[in-house]
């Protein structure tokens, strides 16, 4: 099973029901957290929709880092401190070693990444006038 595998090589296994029971435990799960490690799904990969999760940020809004795969996202939002992009497994390695070699310059840089693209304060107004005009 890949969780034994997982749990054999080093990972922790989190219930996520647990982990997800109200966005007070959520959100502690997050800060608790050293970073976000995510693969994405093959479509949003094959058509490099720009597709980042809400986890992804929540996590920048908790000051984690976030290493995922490259869904196109970058043509938008810079990804090199805080979020950092791969798209093959020698990339997320490097990633890895990145966010550990300097882990609180890529937290500053996550929380400033999530205070700048996605603050409501920032984008509600916007958000809620293209809703209007669509």
């Amino acid at each position: 099973m890949p969780a034994n595998e997982l749990k054999q090589a080093g990972w922790t296994i989190s219930n996520p029901l647990k982990i997800t029971k109200d966005l007070w435990t959520y959100q502690r799960y997050l800060q608790d957290s050293k970073a976000e490690f995510s693969i994405a799904k093959h479509g949003y990969v094959v058509s490099q929709s720009g597709w980042l999760s809400d986890r992804s940020g929540a996590y920048l809004a908790s000051g984690r880092p976030v290493l995922v795969q490259d869904t196109g996202f970058t043509d938008w939002l810079e990804a090199d401190a805080g979020l950092i992009v791969f798209s093959t497994p020698d990339e997320a390695v490097a990633g890895i070693e990145e966010i550990n070699s300097r882990y609180e310059f890529h937290c500053e840089a996550a929380r400033e990444i999530a205070k700048e693209y996605f603050d409501a304060s920032k984008i509600l107004a916007d958000l809620l006038e293209r809703s209007r005009s669509s």
